[in-house]
């Protein structure tokens, strides 16, 4: 049960890992730029026919309240996290052993620096962010132990 739990864990993070990806590919291409715009006429419709639509008017909220500054440094930032959670879990389905221990210590990273911004700016949604990485560590050791056949000294 827990293998199942664990491969379901690592393909969601796969896919956050392939979502970040996009999104530094939209951002790289000036998306970014034209989502105002291109939500505008997606919801134009649906604004014109209930023009309190609270979905609508969510979606909308959001695109108005992009940074309109240089998003370089979030291209980068979402294209290196995407990149480090599509390698780590393609090792992991592969079953490289290498990369049980090395994807606990990204996600260790990853739940400090999630910790530090969450001390800096609040939001529940880092800490949200860092419990399902703690959930994924302690999956990836029940599932190291297994692979390994050996008992860790902690669980």
């Amino acid at each position: 049960m827990s293998h199942i739990v664990f491969l379901a864990t690592i393909l969601a993070k796969g896919a956050l890992g392939l979502v970040q990806l996009a999104t530094a590919a939209a951002l790289y291409f000036g998306l970014a730029e034209r989502l105002p715009t291109l939500l505008q006429n997606l919801l134009a419709a649906e604004l014109v026919e209930d023009p309190s639509d609270y979905l609508a008017a969510r979606i909308m909220a959001f695109a108005g309240a992009l940074p309109q500054t240089d998003l370089s440094f979030y291209t980068v930032y979402f294209a290196a996290h995407g990149l480090l959670h599509v390698g780590i879990v393609a090792a992991l389905l592969y079953g490289a052993a290498w990369a049980y221990g090395s994807s606990i210590i990204v996600l260790a990273v990853f739940i400090a620096y999630q910790l530090l911004e969450w001390a800096h700016v609040g939001g529940a949604m880092l800490l949200v962010l860092s419990a399902i990485d703690l959930a994924v560590i302690l999956l990836t050791l029940i599932e190291w132990r297994q692979r390994r056949q050996a008992p860790l000294w902690f669980l």
